[in-house]
């Protein structure tokens, strides 16, 4: 294994939103009034995961800073953005690795939707019960389906603990069950 003596390429504030942190802190601002709606731990991990498999394999986001090759004998951008090279510079300098461009290129709403959850309500709603017993019904087929609770979070008013679905994890589970039409008890031709 070869070692590559590493730098600093500057933080996230310098090169994503200089007004955050870190990544936490930009999903947090993304997801906004609807942050309670998601599970932003699990959107962090996955979306530095993304970065760090989008970004070049000598490269990486560590806490809020980028670190990669310090001498230009181990950097290879070959496929990845640059930034553009001041005039006058082109036989000396190959162009730093745009970061930014990178990070933007990894889908963070695809990221957000897989750790979207959803109280009873919103389950019920979603597999199209209404009326009183909408929220039970849809408790019992969550059950039959074996969807469980991904959290429970406490009851704004009575603090009781209410369970929270993965939003994606319902609609797949929704979308297995018989339909109108369909005939189970028959063999598919």
């Amino acid at each position: 294994m070869s070692y590559v003596t590493t730098t600093g390429y500057g933080t996230w504030g310098n090169h994503i939103n200089n007004l955050s942190a870190d990544p936490a802190d930009d999903v947090r601002t993304a997801l906004g009034e609807f942050a309670d709606d998601y599970d932003t731990a699990a959107i962090e991990a996955d979306w530095r995961e993304a970065i760090n498999a989008a970004l070049p394999d000598n490269v990486t986001l560590t806490g809020d800073e980028f670190i990669g090759p310090a001498y230009d004998k181990d950097k290879d951008w070959t496929g990845y953005p640059v930034q553009d090279v001041p005039a006058g510079l082109e036989d000396e300098y190959e162009g730093d690795l745009d970061i930014k461009a990178i990070v933007e290129g990894v889908d963070f709403w695809e990221i957000a939707a897989r750790h979207e959850q959803w109280g009873i309500g919103q389950v019920a709603e979603h597999l199209g019960y209404k009326g009183p017993s909408a929220e039970g019904s849809a408790r019992k087929t969550l059950s039959r389906l074996g969807v469980k609770a991904a959290a429970y979070r406490p009851h704004p008013d009575s603090g009781r603990p209410q369970a929270r679905y993965n939003a994606a994890e319902v609609q797949e589970a929704a979308k297995s069950r018989p339909g109108q039409g369909a005939r189970t008890d028959r063999a598919e031709a």
